[in-house]
């Protein structure tokens, strides 16, 4: 009883040097370097938010920059501004029109005028009068005129604004065109990405394969046709690597000819399944009414029309005043 006494009096004195609190400097020192280090940590967060370090390229961002930037829509933009001045020049028509003219010369004369005689007069006789010099004629001239009946005019204005139309509708379709592009580039580097990134683990798995098999062959498991098929089998691994790296550059050559900078670290994009019509009847109808391409033809159709009327327009008599 004594030995069992003295054993679990030493056990608890073990406890009780084991539950020791320490003293109140130490622990606040182990809490002064334990708010160290947080403030540390949150400096060097900050430090690094702030040197610049890119956040990941969305979809979203990726097509706005080609729509600011593509130059093929820039150039359509022009295309329409330069549309928009046709009808300011088709309603000049109903304006009046004024203009001026002047002009000066110089003549030199040198005749001889005749005049015969009166009788009852004191000239009895023919008399003769020399005119010669210089003379500087000079003529100023303004007119003004407003057309009170013109049927061109009106059919005119109507082909310009349909034709601003169908420049702003073939926009349209250019900006579905860089769009669908810049949409398709963003996914192929992602595509390319991966699919590099699995070539990758491919060839790990090859090598690590053939070097299990050298080592089988060491030991005399499998005969040496094995390891040649391991060997053929890796480079075929890294065939399809350098086909899949110069792949990727293609990609990111064409992400960059589109969009206008180089991709970087790009975020998956999401599904497109919600913006759809719920059928293909509504799809249908939906892309008859609104398709760029077709409400293009349309308004090239009224061009036409009005083309033809204006044509007419030329039987009918103008009023001017």
């Amino acid at each position: 009883m004594s030995v069992i006494q003295s054993a679990t009096r030493s056990k608890r004195q073990k406890c009780s040097v084991s539950l020791r609190v320490p003293p109140p400097d130490v622990v606040a020192m182990s809490a002064m370097w334990c708010v160290r280090c947080v403030v540390a940590i949150a400096v060097l967060a900050v430090a690094m938010m702030s040197s610049g370090a890119a956040p990941a390229e969305t979809i979203e961002s990726a097509m706005a920059r080609a729509y600011q930037n593509n130059p093929q829509l820039n150039a359509q933009r022009a295309i329409v501004r330069q549309a928009d001045e046709g009808v300011a020049q088709a309603l000049s028509g109903y304006r009046p029109t004024i203009g001026a003219s002047a002009s000066i010369g110089r003549e030199c004369t040198d005749t001889t005028e005749e005049f015969p005689p009166i009788p009852g007069t004191p000239l009895t006789q023919s008399t003769a009068v020399r005119i010669k010099g210089p003379t500087n004629p000079r003529s100023v001239s303004i007119n003004a005129s407003q057309s009170l009946f013109n049927a061109k005019t009106p059919n005119q204005t109507r082909a310009a604004e349909s034709k601003v139309f169908a420049a702003r509708e073939t926009l349209r379709v250019m900006e579905q065109s860089v769009l669908l592009s810049a949409a398709t580039a963003y996914m192929d580097v992602l595509r390319d990405t991966a699919n590099l990134e699995v070539q990758h683990s491919s060839v790990r798995v090859l090598q690590q394969m053939l070097k299990d098999t050298r080592d089988r062959r060491a030991v005399g498991e499998i005969p040496e046709t094995d390891v040649a098929q391991a060997k053929a089998q890796l480079a075929g691994g890294e065939a399809t690597l350098h086909a899949a790296e110069a792949t990727l550059l293609a990609t990111k050559a064409n992400y960059q000819r589109i969009i206008g900078i180089e991709p970087g670290i790009l975020s998956p994009a999401t599904p497109v399944d919600r913006l759809s019509p719920p059928s293909l009847s509504a799809s249908l109808a939906h892309s008859i009414v609104e398709n760029p391409s077709v409400t293009a033809a349309m308004y090239g159709v009224d061009v036409s029309q009005l083309q033809v009327k204006i044509a007419e327009a030329g039987l009918y008599p103008t009023l001017t005043l």
